[in-house]
């Protein structure tokens, strides 16, 4: 008779273990529950189904003790799809899904559910990840999260080989993915800066110098199910693995000196230390050798201050401080036409002067759509600090000379920026509530005196003071290039007070630091 119902008995047993799986496990993953699913089929899970109290128990034992194996692997099985169809959720957790991915693990070595593991997971990923909407740096977070997940679930790496390989071809085909990714190598507190910090892994090498060894004693021959480029990615780390994406490690390496030039440029105070660690760290990786280039910015910068010094003590009262580069190991800076005016143009043409006095065969060539301003505007009602660039600054100067002035006009003053780039740092100073259009001709005003009838202006506060050049030095066939990037002096802040009654502007108390690094080429 019971031969007769076991599969009606099997059927309901298992129905009663999937439901005791999916209420228990589901979206469950700080805490393993296969063990504790175990303990349940062996305790009283099974043999109290279909029995109230005593009632039946020892026969139900006796009965189910020789199947107890089927059931304990249908456990396993249940929790193996819950798991996998749940695996990217469990992705974005970690690592606090840790625990459900060991889970996980012990399931796919009873059940051998690899193939439908992989199937699965990457139609998830397909879904939910490599879409349009997507951007750059979400996919590498999670395409490293990925790693990290399945590093748990399968350590020698075939199911990520088999899993990661549509993410990789995303990121190629994706133009900022090398911005991203040297980023956040470089940005302290993100998680790949730690792992770069952290990591005592070998140096990062190119795809095609991956070679097996035949010959090494510790070979291993492949898992039967790993894809064909496995042995590319074996025992690779997360650096590893991303830098493997292209075939060459010299586009990272590239990208890493143009933001590091970007992040030297923007110091203040020659404040190198923290640059100069991350160079160091990223040597460990990626070669003294490639990094070359990055130590020769630093060493530029690291000079800057004895040639500040040497400059300023002619011209203690021209806060004026320039960087100077070597132009073979910075990015290419194409220097862009403009007359600075004003106090500030005054301060350039001071330092050439002394510039040219202590270097008599070199001329500098200022590059200054690369620098930045910051300056205090004092009106009547109002003062307000801002961030600008040279151009910004440049214009607003003109103001304080002159209240009313057209597009056109400030072109032509300034002798280089076209009308459109005129018009965006106009738009700038307007949404400060510093200037306005005038309505009925292509003509813009100082505001001196916020007027409330027409909706206000909205008051800017930025602090930190910087005026930022850069320059090409030239003398007997050789050139430079050379940054200057000025400052305002922390104890000297530069106002321009405008006076609405003579539509006029005083400057008091005018100064601009700029830092200047030298190097010759």
């Amino acid at each position: 008779l019971l031969d007769r119902y076991d599969p009606l008995l099997f059927g309901l047993i298992y129905e009663q273990i999937e439901a005791k799986v999916t209420g228990d496990a589901q979206g469950a993953y700080t805490h393993k529950q296969l063990e504790p699913l175990l303990k349940w089929l062996n305790g009283v899970g099974i043999y109290d189904f279909g029995s109230e109290g005593n009632v039946g128990h020892e026969e139900a034992r006796k009965f189910l003790k020789p199947t107890l194996s089927r059931f304990e692997y249908h456990v396993h099985k249940v929790l193996c799809q819950l798991r996998t169809t749940e695996m990217f959720d469990m992705i974005l957790a970690f690592p606090a899904s840790q625990p459900a991915l060991e889970d996980l693990k012990t399931c796919l070595l009873k059940t051998e559910q690899r193939t439908l593991f992989v199937t699965r997971l990457r139609e998830q990923l397909s879904r939910r990840l490599l879409h349009p909407g997507a951007d750059t740096e979400t996919i590498i977070t999670t395409y490293i999260a990925t790693i990290r997940c399945l590093r748990v679930v399968d350590p020698p790496g075939v199911l990520l080989s088999r899993v990661a390989e549509p993410i990789r071809q995303c990121l190629r085909s994706v133009p900022d993915t090398i911005r991203c990714i040297v980023q956040s190598l470089i940005e302290p507190g993100n998680p790949l800066f730690e792992e770069l910090v952290n990591s005592s892994a070998r140096l990062v090498s190119d795809a095609r110098d991956e070679a097996e060894n035949f010959n090494d004693p510790k070979w291993t021959p492949d898992p039967v199910d790993a894809p064909d480029h496995f042995r590319k990615g074996k025992g690779a780390d997360v650096i590893q693995l991303l830098v493997s994406i292209y075939d060459t490690k010299d586009v990272f390496v590239k990208e890493l000196q143009v933001l590091l030039a970007q992040r030297l440029l923007a110091i203040r105070d020659y404040a190198l230390e923290a640059e100069v660690r991350n160079v160091e760290t990223l040597k460990g990786r990626f070669g003294e050798q490639a990094l070359q280039g990055c130590d020769v910015m630093i060493k530029d910068l690291q000079d800057s201050r004895r040639i500040d010094e040497a400059v300023h003590q002619q011209i203690p009262d021209v806060p004026l401080h320039a960087t100077v580069v070597s132009r073979l190991f910075w990015p290419s800076f194409q220097p862009a036409p403009l007359k600075l005016p004003g106090q500030i143009g005054r301060a350039q043409a001071a330092y050439d002067r002394t510039f040219a006095t202590a270097k008599r065969d070199k001329k500098l060539r200022w590059l200054p759509q690369l620098g930045s301003v910051n300056l205090t505007l004092d009106l009547r009602d109002r003062s307000i600090t801002v961030d600008a660039t040279p151009l910004q600054a440049a214009i607003i100067e003109l103001f304080s000379s002159q209240d009313t002035w057209s597009p056109d006009a400030l072109v032509t003053e300034l002798r280089g920026p076209d009308a459109g780039t005129v018009r965006n740092a106009l738009y700038f100073w307007n949404n400060l509530g510093v200037l306005r259009s005038l309505p009925d001709d292509d003509l813009w005003r100082l505001v001196e005196v916020v007027d409330e009838r027409a909706g206000g202006a909205t008051e800017g506060a930025a602090h930190g003071a910087s005026l930022s050049f850069f320059s090409l030095v030239r003398g007997r066939g050789r050139e430079l290039t050379e940054r200057a990037c000025a400052q305002s002096s922390r104890r000297r802040r530069r106002r321009c007070r405008v006076s609405r009654r003579s539509g006029s502007s005083r400057c008091a108390h005018g100064s601009l630091s700029i830092f200047l690094s030298l190097s010759v080429e």
